[in-house]
């Protein structure tokens, strides 16, 4: 019953796409395995598949090849650093409160709100949920986290976010 549901859902999809797509679509079950236009990020086996756009640009060659291990140590220490920085800069501003559990950073900042940045292993990722520019996701490039949407590092958007909150300019020296 369920490879019934399964196929049928598939037949489903591919021709809906075709008809919303028309020329454009060779494959649409791959299409729909590899991403989406807004710069989805999915597996298919241990195929990494990046897209900004529907034009399908590869981005494969721009990321730090790491292993697994190298993700996790990496992702770590800027984690603890990050939270670090936070817990110093908490001492001059008392209304910032961070904390760091399991790869899960929460940070909390009146006026904007609860800040969210936590580590995504299978896509060797860094995820920030911000109350103010929104969900982001961050891949090491060249040794810094930095979204493949726009190019910004993690870094520099939450000292932006942070200073806007604080009404101070604030710096964080976190990149490896």
């Amino acid at each position: 019953m369920y490879r019934q549901f399964a196929s049928l859902t598939a037949r489903t999809v591919s021709s809906a796409l075709k008809s919303r797509c028309g020329p454009l679509m060779r494959n649409p079950r791959a299409l729909v395995l590899a991403g989406s236009r807004y710069g989805s990020l999915s597996r298919v086996g241990t195929m990494r598949f990046y897209s900004l756009s529907t034009e399908g640009e590869n981005f494969e060659d721009k990321i730090d090849n790491i292993s697994i291990n190298e993700y996790n140590t990496i992702s770590e220490e800027y984690l603890e650093s990050l939270a670090d920085s936070l817990e110093d800069l908490s001492e001059n501003y008392p209304q910032i409160d961070c904390e760091l559990s399991h790869g899960v950073m929460t940070l909390t900042i009146p006026p904007n709100g609860t800040y969210v940045i936590n580590k995504q292993p299978p896509n060797k990722q860094i995820w920030l949920s911000s109350p103010i520019s929104g969900p982001k996701r961050y891949d090491l490039i060249q040794g810094k986290w930095v979204t493949l949407r726009d190019g910004s590092s993690l870094t520099a958007l939450l000292a932006e976010e942070v200073s806007s909150a604080v009404g101070a300019e604030v710096e964080f020296d976190l990149e490896n």
